[in-house]
């Protein structure tokens, strides 16, 4: 079984308001609508995982993408289901600037928020070169932001910061990558 997030699954990422556990938002940042539920069961245990999985069904984070295409198919409306992929993969380029601003933002807080834990991380987002590459270090950086001390306080500020930039409203961000108190 293959799920995908839906409209309020991404918001989970996206907002600055949590609604769910940790290991929740684990199994919701893995979720890609590739990955089924074998695969993800290399991350957790098999009872933990469907659990979570039945509950963010339930509530709507994730969805199964073939039921959709099926009940579309038998409505014969065209499938208007897009994921997250497909719709980056469509989208003009990243702005290089864009790009190197929010990796900036990413580098710098990773080496002042995540030290030697955020090594891994940090190598993916120099690494990136586009906007999905980016869009999947900034779930990975955020989630370790949230999970980590010192970044926590600071995650909330800098993810708007990111938003900003990439909308467009911030060109030049890393001369204010750290909050004002």
């Amino acid at each position: 079984m293959v799920y995908e997030k839906s409209t309020r699954g991404l918001n989970e990422f996206a907002n600055n308001q949590r609604t769910l556990s940790v290991r929740e938002r684990q199994v919701l940042l893995l979720v890609n609508g590739v990955r089924n539920l074998d695969d993800l069961n290399k991350f957790f245990k098999q009872d933990q995982l469907l659990d979570t999985i039945k509950k963010l069904e339930s509530e709507g984070y994730i969805q199964r993408p073939q039921e959709q295409k099926t009940i579309l198919a038998a409505t014969h409306t065209p499938p208007v289901t897009i994921t997250l992929l497909e719709t980056t993969d469509q989208a003009a380029p990243i702005c290089p600037t864009k790009l190197a601003s929010v990796k900036s933002i990413l580098i710098e807080a990773t080496d002042d928020y995540l030290g030697m834990m955020g090594r891994s991380i940090k190598t993916k987002i120099e690494n990136c070169e586009n906007e999905t590459s980016l869009r999947q270090c900034i779930s990975s950086w955020h989630m370790a932001m949230r999970e980590s001390k010192l970044g926590r306080e600071s995650a909330s500020f800098l993810m708007e910061q990111i938003h900003q930039t990439l909308e467009g409203n911030i060109i030049d961000a890393t001369s204010s990558a750290q909050p004002q108190h």
